[in-house]
This record gives structure tokens, C-alpha cells and sequence, in this order.
């Protein structure tokens, strides 16, 4: 974005907002991060199209629906904060999010795992039932208006600009179905908003359904060359089988998806309650393992590394030392070495120590430590399924081969321009000098490039199975039967409640479902005191 066109939109805003730079553009308008002068905060702005702002129908609807959704509050959605109305200008802030859109997101990182796409499923689901509830249909749910806080992994719902009240049909001179329809993003259309017809909470979890496949997959369900190509597939083909295309994922949980994606939409979920229910019920996420373990964990790794670099370090040193002095002389750095390596040693024992202390026995710690491993073996396995990083690997491994071809050459070039002044003295010009030290860049970025793998467990990881697992484990972490008395507590699963996670101990399938239990109850107690508040306030006179 231009100085100039900041300037002017700042102008337009009456300089309440500075803007910054461009975040994103889209058919429904660009997004820009901007500074809230008089709050001194960071927001975003969208400005719609001229189109938009410039047609009195369309731009009074756009505005009732965003104040609409400047009414709500909940940490799942963007926060609307105004709605800034010029002459030709048409433009609403929200709160800024530190992060990327989904579409970013797997854009990056490729398909998300198990445990992330249940997540998101369940805080755009918590979304949904909040805006469901207020009578409000979203209409353009997909993968750019999901928002993934880089902070917390938080899933936001953001961009309620064509949101239309639940059954409410669009008209026939209603210009906003026109804009829906383009913004709309046809590859994530119901059946039933594609054809016109009246929409509800169903047609949102269509979207949501195809949002997590292409979460899952990487790929968009329902593609085409043309708007009316797509929405002919929408409209006529089944959709495709995501456990074909994801065979490791649980069958629960392609179950649920297909059960979202449904055409009909009495085969849906009735709500987006009935859709959170299912996924805790289901279990189809993995506990995740504590905090305290994963850090340890790490710990473990840290400490293979420095001893297999001190022990390389001790035989080089020993073995040149003592080949120009005594004995002792190659003892003394040796002995420093190892003192170092055992002083770290003796704090990974007192962190062991410590989380025995806190309530981890020492089964537990290497249950999730093996839970962190299998964690990783996915991840690899989901990197190999996914054709993009297969490729970017193979051109990784061609540029290590030719890397290991240059260095030498390169090397052995730099060889031949030296020249003997001595029994065992050389000089070699600059250009020589420079051709070595390029060799053995290239030989060693060659090397790492071939050695390190996404598709691979390194050396690290290697080390800290052995000191989980072998024998050294029962001196680091220790013996279950030390601590008879330890209660045993490995995985925290998430447990909302009232729209917030917090994280609990899960210690049996019977408490997970007590928990499920308890957290739909606590969203319909929630839900039912926002109603009720709502009705207060609708009901009191305006002054």
C-alpha cells in the first residue's frame, strides 16, 4: 500500500485511525492494520467497495448487519468495535488479531493435525452456537475468515458482513444476496444458500464441515474453473471422502465431518451444540501432555545433545593433547568436560525431582514423553502425505548432492594452488584461501541438508529415547516403586467452560464424559443468562 493511498483512507476515516500497512484484500474489500488514535491500540479496518458504499440499498443493509454483529461478544469472534460511514466510504474495525488466517495457516504448515483441527472445529462450533443463539446465520464461512491467534492457537470467526438473520430468505430485489453470493465464496455455499432458499444454523456447519476437510486435506472439496461449475457440484455431487484422503485420521471423527457436509440438511447436526457434543463425546483428540512433561522432555534432548558433543569433544582433545604432552595434560580438559556434563546431568535428576514432587510419578513422565514422540511421528507421517513438502524435499536433497559435488572439487582445486615454503609448510594465494573455506561451507551445508529430515527422527530424538527408556531412565527420572504414594497424572485435556478452556486432569474415559456433561450444561446455563440479560435490556425504554 502506497503512502498516498494511507494518507487518503486516513482522510476519509477523519484521521481517528493511522493506517499502517495492508493485512489482506478480498472481494468483499482490503483490511488494513491501523492504530486507534484516540485508544492508542492497535485495530483493523476493512474498507468495503465502491460499489458497496455507493449503492443507499446495499450499504443500509451492510450496516444493519454489522451493527448486528457489533453486538456481540464472545472470545471465539472478532471483536467489531465501530462502523465509520463517509460520503464515499464504507468501513468497520475490529479488534486485531496476532496472528494468520486458516487459509495462512495451512498454506505453511500443510493439513493440520488430529488434536488442531478438532480445536478449531470445536471454537468456530462454540462461535456458531453464540451468533446461532442471538439469531444470526454468518452465510460466508471459510478458511479466510477464520483467524488462528499465534499466541494461544485460539480460533476466531471474524466478518459477519453478509450475516442475515436466521430464516430469513433473501428477496428477489435484495441486492446483499448479489455481494453474498460473490464474497460468498462458492466453495464453502450450502446447497440450500446456493439455490436461494431461506438458510439457518445448518447451512453455517456445511461450511465448517468443508472449512475442517480443507483443514484437514489441504484441498478445497469443491473446486472449478467457473462460479456456476462450482456451485453445480455443490448442488449435485456427493462429497468427497475425507478418510480417502486422510486414511490415519479417526474414523469418528471423518465420521462427523461427513455428517456436517451432509447436502440434505436434515443429515446434518441439528445445531452447533448437537456438533460440540459429538466431538467431546467422540474423544477423537488426543490428550495433550503436560506442560511440566513436554518442557522435560525437552530437557532430556538438551542433555543428549551436550553429552554426545562433550564425549566427541573429549576423545578429539584427548587424543591431540596427548599426543604433544603428558598424560595429565590430556586429563585436565577431559575432566572439565566431564564435570560439565555431570553438573547437567544432576539438574535434569532435580527437574525429574520436582515434578515427582507436583504429582508425576515416573511412569507417567515417560508416558508423555512417548505421547511427545508419537506426537512428532505424525506430524513426519502427515508431511510425507502431503505432495507439496514431498517436492520441496526432493529439491532440498538434488541442492545437498550438488553441495557435496562442489565441496570437493572446490577443495581439491584449493589444494593445487598451494605451494610448499617448508618441510611441512604451505602458502596458498587469496583465491585458494576462499575456495577451501567455500568447500567446506558446501560440504557442510551439504551434509545437514541430507542428514536432517521432516520425514525423520534426527539424533536428538534418538538420545532421548535412550534416556527415557533404557536403563539411564531409572537413575534420571526413577522407579514407580520410589513413590508409591505419587498420585499418577500425565495428559490435560481442554474443558470449556462458559466459552473459556481451561485445563484439567483426565485420568479415565468416565471423567472425560463427566466433564462433556457438565460443559454442555454450563454453555446452555450461559446461554440461557445471555438471553435473558438481552431481553432485560431490549425491554428497558430508550432515554
Amino acid at each position: 500500500m502506497t503512502d498516498a493511498a494511507a494518507t487518503a483512507l486516513s482522510q476519509r476515516l477523519q484521521g481517528r485511525y493511522r493506517i499502517e500497512r495492508l493485512l489482506g484484500r478480498g472481494g468483499m474489500g482490503a483490511v488494513y492494520l491501523a492504530r486507534d488514535v484516540r485508544l492508542d491500540r492497535l485495530v483493523a479496518v476493512k474498507e468495503l467497495p465502491a460499489e458497496l458504499a455507493d449503492d443507499a440499498v446495499l450499504r443500509e443493509r451492510f450496516l444493519r448487519e454489522v451493527r448486528l454483529a457489533a453486538g456481540f461478544s464472545h472470545p471465539n469472534i472478532v471483536a467489531v468495535y465501530a462502523v465509520e460511514e463517509q460520503d464515499h466510504a464504507l468501513a468497520f474495525v475490529m479488534s486485531f488479531v496476532e496472528g494468520e488466517s486458516l487459509t495462512d495457516r495451512i498454506r505453511r504448515t500443510g493439513p493440520m493435525t488430529v488434536r488442531d483441527a478438532v480445536r478449531l472445529l470445536q471454537d468456530i462450533a462454540y462461535a456458531l452456537a453464540y451468533a446461532h443463539g442471538r439469531g444470526v446465520v454468518h452465510r460466508d464461512l471459510k478458511p479466510d475468515n477464520i483467524m488462528i491467534e499465534r499466541a494461544t492457537g485460539r480460533a476466531l470467526l471474524m466478518d459477519f458482513g453478509v450475516a442475515r438473520p436466521i430464516g430469513d430468505a433473501p428477496a428477489a430485489h435484495d441486492g446483499m444476496t448479489r455481494v453474498g453470493e460473490v464474497v460468498g465464496t462458492p466453495e464453502y455455499m450450502s446447497p440450500e444458500q446456493a439455490t436461494g432458499d431461506a438458510v439457518d444454523g445448518r447451512s453455517d456447519l456445511y461450511a465448517l464441515g468443508l472449512t475442517a476437510f480443507f483443514a484437514l486435506t489441504g484441498e478445497i472439496a469443491f473446486g472449478g474453473e467457473s462460479v456456476q461449475r462450482i456451485l453445480v457440484r455443490q448442488l449435485t455431487e456427493a462429497p468427497p471422502s475425507l478418510a480417502a484422503r486422510r486414511p490415519d485420521l479417526p474414523d469418528t471423527l471423518c465420521a462427523i465431518v461427513d455428517r456436517c457436509i451432509a447436502k440434505d440438511r436434515t443429515d446434518r447436526f441439528a445445531s452447533a451444540e448437537a456438533l460440540i457434543e459429538a466431538l467431546e463425546a467422540a474423544q477423537v483428540a488426543a490428550p495433550d501432555v503436560a506442560l511440566p512433561v513436554r518442557l522435560f522432555a525437552t530437557e532430556l534432548e538438551t542433555l543428549g545433545i551436550i553429552g554426545l558433543f562433550m564425549m566427541l569433544s573429549s576423545l578429539v582433545i584427548g587424543s591431540t593433547v596427548a599426543s604433544r604432552a603428558s598424560t595429565l595434560d590430556a586429563a585436565l580438559p577431559v575432566t572439565l568436560l566431564a564435570s560439565v556434563f555431570l553438573g547437567r546431568v544432576l539438574q535434569t535428576r532435580a527437574e525429574a525431582t520436582r515434578l515427582r514432587h507436583d504429582g508425576f510419578t515416573p511412569s507417567s513422565i515417560r508416558d508423555g514423553i512417548a505421547m511427545v514422540l508419537a506426537e512428532r511421528e505424525a506430524r513426519r507421517a502427515q508431511l510425507r502425505a502431503t505432495p507439496e513438502i514431498v517436492a520441496r524435499r526432493r529439491r532440498t536433497m538434488r541442492m545437498g548432492v550438488l553441495q557435496l559435488v562442489i565441496g570437493p572439487v572446490l577443495i581439491w582445486g584449493a589444494l593445487q594452488t598451494r605451494r610448499q615454503i617448508g618441510p611441512s609448510t604451505y602458502q596458498t594465494s587469496l583465491p585458494g584461501v576462499l575456495m577451501l573455506f567455500s568447500g567446506l561451507v558446501c560440504l557442510g551445508m551439504g551434509l545437514v541438508l541430507l542428514a536432517r529430515s521432516p520425514f525423520r527422527g534426527g539424533v536428538p530424538e534418538r538420545i532421548l529415547r535412550v534416556l527415557a527408556f533404557r536403563l539411564p531412565s531409572r537413575w534420571i527420572i526413577g522407579r514407580d516403586d520410589a513413590a508409591p504414594s505419587e498420585v499418577r497424572r500425565v495428559v490435560t485435556a481442554p474443558v470449556r467452560v462458559a466459552s473459556v478452556a481451561v485445563n484439567a486432569p483426565v485420568t479415565s474415559p468416565e471423567l472425560s464424559r463427566t466433564l462433556a456433561a457438565i460443559d454442555a450444561r454450563l454453555a446452555r446455563i450461559e446461554a440461557g443468562l445471555v438471553a435473558e440479560s438481552d431481553a432485560q435490556r431490549n425491554s428497558q425504554p430508550l432515554r
